[in-house]
């Protein structure tokens, strides 16, 4: 159940289906693939993660929900990840 902000990763990740939102679970391809060292570990699928409460703004610490959206699934994947750069691009 942890999660991690990863300033090396491109993508956000999450090895558990039931932490993305309710219905929105989009099955991978065949081939779509994670690299994590030498091994090449089998994207189930993908879609949008609210992560509640994390952001701070005007009102107040911890106000704001994070929204990440095109998160992939690793079933079973050591660690949650969230990525900086995209959190970058995204202007957060």
């Amino acid at each position: 159940m942890s999660t991690l902000l990863d300033n090396c990763r491109a993508t956000n990740l999450v090895n558990d289906r039931s932490l993305l939102e309710l219905g929105s679970f989009i099955k991978a391809k065949p081939d779509e693939y994670v690299e994590a060292g030498t091994s090449s570990l089998p994207i189930t699928g993908r879609r949008k993660q609210v992560l509640k409460n994390v952001l701070d703004r005007a009102r107040g610490s911890n106000t704001k929900d994070l929204v990440l959206s095109n998160v992939v699934v690793v079933e079973g994947f050591h660690v949650n990840i969230v990525s900086e750069a995209r959190l970058r691009q995204a202007g957060v």
